[in-house]
């Protein structure tokens, strides 16, 4: 549609450029046919007072203009509270450290290089840690996981190597890292939140599919509960 120029990234500023974009691709016309608008769950777009849709209405003068929360934002955000509402510091742990491997690697070459050369002395393909969050979500966090998962041999060789490093900063991140990797409770929950992630990312990844409708968005959603139920019910040996 077009790039604008956000001075502030405030409700108002954001409308602004929002309804110039519009009216420089559509003229005036575009303000008769809105009817909804599609956002995350950020303040800044849907409050009620100042919200980015409620300046829309206003500039409009279409009361009625109906706000969309994102479903895949939406299903981003019930998963973090699922893992908000448990009693262990295991899950917040793991972010950082599938964050901390991420920049570990993401900002040495030198790093990246050794660990490549790890995976070629186990035969293995290379798959460098990648970010837990993004613009995909919960697909950026079930690629975070598999590639730890994966490469979990060649980057514990790796780590091994660096922990014996003369560097201290390095030595102290490698051991640091290692003793994570090699906690029952974090391989467990990795495991464990992979077969989660899958299930969930891939209903995510169904609903921003540009022509899929409200009967395939429902679908998706009650095929995903009745995984997480079995799940949920299922025993573990």
């Amino acid at each position: 549609m077009g790039i604008k120029n956000v001075p502030k990234a405030d409700g108002e500023n954001i409308a602004k450029a929002i309804t110039s974009c519009l009216t420089d691709r559509f003229g005036d016309d575009w303000k008769t046919k809105v009817v909804a608008m599609g956002t995350d769950g950020a303040s800044v777009m849907l409050g009620q007072k100042s919200g980015v849709v409620q300046r829309i209405r206003e500039y409009t003068d279409r009361p009625f203009i109906y706000a969309i929360h994102c479903s895949a934002h939406r299903l981003e955000l019930a998963y973090r509270d699922g893992l908000k509402a448990l009693q262990t510091t295991t899950p917040q742990k793991c972010d950082a450290l599938l964050l901390n491997l991420y920049l570990f690697y993401k900002y040495s070459p030198l790093n990246r290089a050794n660990l490549q050369a790890a995976f070629a002395s186990l035969g293995m393909k290379m798959k460098v840690p990648t970010r837990v969050g993004g613009t995909r979500w919960l697909a950026h966090t079930k690629r975070a996981i598999d590639h730890v998962l994966f490469g979990l041999p060649a980057i514990s060789l790796h780590l091994e190597q660096v922990r014996q490093s003369h560097r201290k900063d390095s030595a102290a991140k490698g051991k640091n890292f290692l003793k994570l990797l090699k906690d029952r409770n974090v391989t467990f929950w990795l495991y464990s939140q992979m077969d989660i992630v899958s299930a969930l990312a891939q209903v995510s990844e169904a609903i921003q599919q540009k022509n899929i409708s409200l009967g395939d968005v429902w679908n998706e959603l009650e095929s995903v509960k009745c995984i997480l139920t079995k799940y949920k019910t299922r025993r573990f040996c």
